[in-house]
């Protein structure tokens, strides 16, 4: 199983439509594949389900340490489960002062290890201890990112909470790259931005340039695949995936 956090402590980056459509995109390739939703705002599982009408969802993980498979619900999409969240995850923050609150992620999902291909991470826009689980779970980190200040002025923090994970907890996680969205290319932000991005992260050669579809899909609740299959954004997704898979090749 391969385990993938899309992080970024800056809100508003595209952490939650690059989650959704990464895990649409392999489940619609035949890859059995999971997606994690730990953010308490839920975005993810209000694409899939109501949260509020949950009886289990990610709280359940971390304030019994349950496991995955106790929580997770099929979804309508061959091939994707979600272990869906709600806001009472907040709460499960004051885990924070255990010894092993780092862990208990990784150790939820030990026992899908062969079931399971592909398990996507949407992390919430804080360094929180959920992201830190999210991390000490994962093989690797993508960052989606727009190409302005705030976003580069961000980037740093993250940079080494990753790196001290590396280091003291999880030495197999490595920065796949920063995933450019809501990309204006012909503005002068963009053309000073990337190459300064490119100091800090491999930047993903696919982007996902600025337009209504990623917004509308989440309206009507599907995949940009579905809603719009032959928008920009949803061709451009699909390069992002084909070139998510050829790096795990190489």
């Amino acid at each position: 199983m391969i385990v993938v956090s899309i992080a970024n402590q800056k809100g508003g980056e595209g952490k939650t439509t690059t989650s959704l459509n990464l895990a649409w995109g392999l489940a619609r390739r035949g890859k059995k594949t999971l997606l994690i939703d730990i953010d308490p705002q839920a975005n993810s599982t209000g694409i899939f389900l109501n949260p509020e009408g949950l009886d289990k969802s990610m709280h359940n993980i971390f304030q019994s340490k349950a496991k995955i498979r106790e929580v997770m619900v099929k979804t309508e999409v061959e091939n994707l489960n979600i272990a869906p969240s709600r806001l009472t995850l907040a709460e499960a923050e004051t885990i924070a002062a255990i010894v092993d609150a780092p862990y208990i992620l990784r150790d939820a999902l030990a026992d899908l290890e062969k079931e399971i291909d592909f398990c996507v991470i949407d992390c919430p826009p804080s360094l929180s201890i959920f992201t830190i689980n999210a991390l000490v779970a994962s093989n690797y980190v993508i960052i989606p990112l727009q190409a302005e200040k705030f976003s580069v002025d961000g980037i740093l923090g993250l940079q080494q909470t990753i790196t001290s994970i590396k280091k003291r907890i999880n030495p197999s996680l490595e920065i796949m790259g920063a995933l450019v969205t809501q990309l204006k290319p012909q503005t002068l932000l963009t053309k000073t931005i990337i190459p300064v991005l490119t100091k800090y992260f491999r930047i993903f050669d696919n982007s996902i340039s600025d337009g209504v579809a990623v917004g509308e899909s989440h309206l009507a609740r599907k995949s940009v695949y579905e809603y719009n299959k032959s928008s920009r954004q949803a061709q451009e997704y699909e390069g992002f995936i084909e070139e998510f898979l050829n790096e795990l090749k190489k």
